[in-house]
């Protein structure tokens, strides 16, 4: 029972014990950070990850591996330091328990405390110096668990087969200008090159700015177009996109009744929209971009802007498609991803902070169902978030139609392109036909090997070799 209250995500605090009034509690302050309890671990054990923001001139993280066990309702665990961060020669000890709720208590939260000794000496600071800590759980409900996708929806999505097809697409146009020639030509023979050979089309430069003209954005909207019609052709009721990217919680929703008492703001999660908790991966640009993409001031200073900037017909008019996809993909669409994201965690229900490895496609891993982090394109479609901000695209090709018909008409022609809905290629839509990878790729088994191997000769590792390092730090991928 212990190990399920422990598992997640806790903020902690710690203070040094000064029986003085202080009046501040940052002349206490001993350490604030990030906790994490894996899931599963072996009987009577506890496992996990303390995390701090560094406070040096040039920080490298400082970040602790926890090991322990448990006694009844208490527990001790050690905390090392992990290599090659500013904590890799920290040593503390903890002792703690999980704190009993007040039954008539309201807003109630996992609360654990305890005691922690620093047991060597660091950074000129000596052993033994005693503090107090205090943990407060992160209660968050994951959107598949508010608003689930249907389980044939959900087992399609997490076959190999789609999440191979959904990662190589999106690595070979994002990576392409960045891939040495013998790379590209092995990609080439294999027919997975972004476009034709003759139109090859990546998405960004090195540089990572987006490539706005080339055609790429029509690529994106036509492929996550057809995934769209794929997933709906399988429901009994069509998933909606936003018609409004949701703003910041929390959400007024139908009043529930708790001891007489109305609650309106239900805790967790009451729409599968609230924007999940942030976490510390150790990548600096990383969780700056975490922070300031979750914050309420992003939402109304920039998504809400792009919310109405993307549906104002007089500046759809002036676009063609291919810049419509292109701007759409590298600005509100792979913020969304982010602020919509959640921890990761392996097939153990393991919290990983820093993601998947890209290079490993273990199935054993990372193929179950319940692995929908919507920071890997190997999982971001298996996330019902996913389909509604998708939704949201796709809807803005409609309204850039319907505002070229009012100020061009006529001169945008409708297709169809494999039964989904398009446009003909004139003026404003560049390609005769988008790509969304080789024909073949979507079928057999064969293409399934084939897709490993592209795994393999873009990031250098074979699917089933690679095994995660319990202490490696890896940036998170952070496009779509």
């Amino acid at each position: 029972m212990i190990n399920e209250q422990l598992a997640g995500v806790w903020t902690y605090r710690s203070f040094l014990n000064v029986p003085e009034e202080v009046g501040d509690f940052n002349k206490i302050k001993f350490g604030e950070g990030e906790l994490v309890f894996e899931m599963k671990s072996e009987p009577g054990t506890i496992r996990g990850q303390l995390a701090f923001r560094s406070e040096k001139p040039d920080p490298k993280d400082a970040r602790l591996f926890i090991y322990g066990y448990i006694e009844k309702s208490n527990f001790r665990f050690q905390g090392t330091g992990v290599k090659k961060t500013d904590a890799e020669d920290w040593v503390y000890d903890y002792n703690g328990e999980i704190t009993p709720n007040w039954i008539d208590g309201t807003e109630k939260k996992t609360i654990m405390t305890g005691t922690v000794i620093r047991s060597v000496p660091h950074d000129g600071k000596p052993a033994g110096v005693v503090g107090s800590f205090i943990a407060v759980k992160r209660e968050f409900l994951e959107p598949s668990q508010v608003i689930p996708l249907p389980e044939n929806v959900l087992s399609m999505l997490s076959t190999r087969m789609h999440r191979l097809h959904h990662s190589v697409w999106h690595s070979v146009r994002d990576r392409w200008t960045r891939l040495d020639e013998t790379k590209k030509n092995e990609i080439r023979k294999r027919g997975w090159q972004p476009g034709e050979i003759d139109d090859e089309r990546p998405s960004i430069t090195p540089y990572e700015d987006p490539i706005v003209l080339n055609g790429s954005g029509e690529d994106f909207l036509f492929m996550h177009r057809k995934m769209i019609m794929h997933v709906n052709s399988m429901m009994t009721e069509p998933i909606k996109g936003w018609s409004v990217i949701p703003a910041p919680g929390p959400y007024l929703i139908e009043p529930k009744f708790d001891n007489g008492n109305i609650s309106v703001f239900p805790p967790g999660n009451p729409n599968g929209f609230t924007v999940p908790p942030l976490w510390i991966t150790g990548n600096e640009e990383f969780d700056r971009r975490n922070a300031q993409l979750k914050s309420d001031g992003h939402y109304w200073s920039r998504m809400k802007w792009w919310d109405r900037k993307f549906k104002n017909p007089q500046y759809l008019a002036t676009l063609t498609l291919y810049e419509l996809g292109s701007l759409i993909e590298w600005s509100v669409h792979n913020d969304m991803h982010i602020r919509w994201a959640s921890v990761p965690s392996d097939k153990d229900l393991v919290p990983i902070p820093t993601g998947r490895d890209e290079r490993d496609i273990n199935a054993l891993k990372w193929d179950r169902t319940s692995y929908d982090f919507l920071g890997d394109t190997y999982s971001a479609h298996v996330n019902p978030v996913f389909w509604r901000l998708h939704g949201w695209v796709d809807d803005r090709i409609n309204d850039w139609f319907e505002a070229h018909e009012t100020v061009h008409k006529g001169q945008i022609e409708r297709i169809q392109i494999d039964g989904v809905p398009w446009f003909k290629s004139d003026k404003w839509v560049l390609n005769d036909r988008p790509w969304d990878g080789p024909v073949h790729s979507h079928s057999d088994e064969h293409s399934i090997a084939q897709m490993e191997e592209l795994n393999e000769i873009i990031y250098g590792v074979k699917p089933q070799s690679f095994e995660l390092d319990q202490h490696r730090s890896v940036p998170p991928l952070t496009w779509f």
